[in-house]
């Protein structure tokens, strides 16, 4: 089944018709990009057999050990993951070795009942919304492109010293521009992550 990929501003519309299929592959793609420039070394693995884990791979953070990482991604244009996302992504946790952070990465972002089941899950889970604007360009801002980033009690151990600020737009330097407005800044023992985002 083919659709036109429409999205809201300030993300890009393609031109051509694309498949669910390509479109869920590049949103993949775009994660992976994004969570390698943090310190990962992260692969895809999606496709026939995955066993519900579409990339895995190493992330050492500054000042930490290194941990396993694998995740999940949902590429919808409007619609929140919900808890039975979450309670699948268990199923594919309790599989993993005790040192694995899981991931799951949504465009739309997620519904308050899917953080509430995350947040109380006994396995590591860290939820993040990625915007899936432009994901032609691999070398899109990491600023831009986290909208969100939340984790429960369990995956402190791997992210806990991990700090989500959000960074508001100067308005003095934009005309018209909507003051709701906002870019996710991560740091890491207070500098920004990763370095080469510091302005």
């Amino acid at each position: 089944m083919f659709r036109p990929l429409t999205v809201a501003a300030p993300r890009i519309r393609f031109s051509r018709f694309i498949s669910t299929v390509e479109s869920g592959t590049a949103y993949e793609n775009h994660t992976i990009s994004i969570f390698n420039r943090l310190g990962a070394s992260l692969e895809r693995t999606g496709g026939a057999g995955d066993n519900g884990v579409d990339f895995r791979g190493p992330w050492t953070l500054p000042d930490q050990q290194q941990f396993y990482l694998v995740g999940q991604c949902k590429y919808y244009e409007r619609k929140k993951i919900g808890p039975s996302v979450i309670r699948e992504w268990e199923g594919v946790m309790s599989r993993q070795e005790l040192d694995t952070l899981g991931v799951v990465a949504a465009s739309s972002g997620f519904t308050p009942a899917c953080i509430q089941e995350a947040l109380s899950s006994i396995y590591p889970i860290a939820l993040v919304a990625i915007d899936g604007g432009d994901m032609s360009n691999q070398c899109a801002n990491v600023e831009e492109a986290i909208r969100g980033f939340v984790w429960n009690k369990a995956a402190d151990t791997f992210i806990g010293k991990l700090v989500v600020a959000k960074k508001h737009y100067d308005l003095c330097k934009l005309d018209q521009a909507d003051p709701a407005m906002y870019t996710i800044q991560l740091l890491w023992n207070g500098q920004p992550l990763p370095p080469s985002i510091s302005k």
